[in-house]
């Protein structure tokens, strides 16, 4: 692999074995049936808070970076119809070693099996197999598909609610947020069954809730004093994937 360091290198490794596999085994899920739209909507909500896939607009780090995994077998003449074989695989029987966050040296969340299921699975598969390692952009319908955080939270009575974003991938579901000063408690649900929490930071302020998942309120009560602060999601890897906000006290 020309870059990607030790993670990108293990993600190649694995990928060599799947490739021959699906060489052998004569996978090719990708076709013209396949839902691309689904497939990628499916891979922001599910995937994307743990893979970082530049046309699908993620920026995960807890597992391995997909368009650097694909690359280099791209470059040596596999297509999509092989690299939907080896997605769809790997979405069935997931790898058990955790991939290691090569900023912390921390390891990540284990992926479950079957994240995604049925003709879901194999649109993600399809997605996948048509946008790692290609460049460029999705265009149409496709570049339309994927959640991003947009408008202002804003405090009501004490309480400013920041959920995550439903549709899924490193976002909350606000841009920014307002509040008064003084006591707030600030708070976000997370239907995702990737963990998330909400934490606070600045002039003096550095508190982070309980990560919680499948419904779960993470939730902190902070004292603050007119300024900017900044919210965020503090498990390994997601605010640098884009979870976080200003939050404005006046």
């Amino acid at each position: 692999m020309r870059r990607g360091g030790a993670q990108g290198t293990r993600a190649v490794l694995a990928l060599a074995g799947c490739v021959a596999v699906a060489m052998t085994s004569g996978c090719g899920l990708a076709d013209n049936h396949d839902n691309l739209a689904n497939g990628k909507e499916q891979f922001v909500s599910k995937c994307g808070t743990c893979h970082t896939l530049a046309r699908a607009g993620t920026k995960g780090t807890q597992g391995p970076n997909l368009d650097e995994a694909f690359t280099r077998a791209r470059e040596d003449g596999f297509g999509d119809s092989t690299f939907a074989g080896i997605v769809h695989k790997q979405i069935l029987y997931p790898s058990k070693i955790a991939q290691v966050d090569p900023k912390t040296g921390k390891a990540g969340t284990i992926m479950p099996p079957n994240l995604v299921k049925g003709t879901d699975a194999t649109d993600v598969a399809a997605y996948v197999a048509q946008a790692a390692g290609a460049g460029g952009k999705d265009t149409g319908r496709l570049a339309q598909v994927g959640a991003r955080p947009e408008g202002t939270a804003k405090e009501q009575g004490g309480v400013l609610d920041i959920p995550v974003n439903e549709a899924g991938g490193l976002f909350f579901q606000f841009e920014d947020a307002r509040a008064k000063p003084g006591k707030v408690t600030v708070e976000s649900k997370n239907d995702e069954p990737i963990g998330h929490n909400i934490a606070v930071e600045g002039n003096g302020v550095d508190q982070k809730g309980e990560v919680v998942q499948a419904g779960g309120v993470s939730k902190i009560t902070v004292d603050l004093k007119p300024g900017e602060y900044t919210f965020y999601c503090s498990v390994p890897g997601h605010r640098e994937g884009g979870m976080e906000g200003k939050l404005t006290v006046k």
